[in-house]
C-alpha cells in the first residue's frame, strides 16, 4: 500500500529501530511506548484483516508470532508479557501488527487494556 507507514518501514523508506527482522517479518521500538519493552512486529508484506486468509498470509501472521516470543524470550520478558494484535485500521494503519509489552518492575502487569 503506497500510504501504509508499516510498508514504508519495511521498505526501509522511514526510519526505525529494527531489532528483529527475517526475510518476511520485521520487529522495531514503537516509538510511542506504552510499556518500558514495547514493539511492533509486522510482515514485510501488507496485510490487513480479512473474513478468510490465504495459506500464505496465514504462514505470515504465525511467523509474527514466532518472530514475537523469540524476543520476548530473548529479552527475558515471556513470563510476563503481552501480545496484542491490532487489525483493521485501529488509528490509521490497516496493516496487521503485533505489539509486544513487558519489562515491567517486578514482572507485574499493570492492570489496564493497551
Amino acid at each position: 500500500m503506497k500510504d501504509c507507514i508499516f510498508c514504508k518501514i519495511a521498505k526501509k523508506e522511514m526510519p526505525a529501530e529494527i531489532l528483529y527482522e527475517d526475510e518476511e517479518v520485521l520487529g522495531f521500538k514503537n516509538i510511542h511506548p506504552e510499556a518500558p519493552i514495547h514493539l511492533l512486529f509486522i510482515s514485510k508484506k501488507h496485510i490487513e484483516w480479512e473474513d478468510e486468509f490465504d495459506e500464505k498470509s496465514l504462514a505470515i501472521i504465525s511467523r509474527l508470532v514466532s518472530a514475537t516470543k523469540k524476543v520476548a524470550i530473548e529479552k527475558n520478558i515471556l513470563r510476563a508479557c503481552k501480545f496484542i494484535f491490532n487489525i483493521g485500521k485501529t488509528g490509521h494503519i490497516a496493516h496487521i501488527h503485533l505489539h509486544l509489552l513487558g519489562g515491567w518492575q517486578g514482572d507485574a502487569i499493570p492492570d489496564y487494556n493497551v
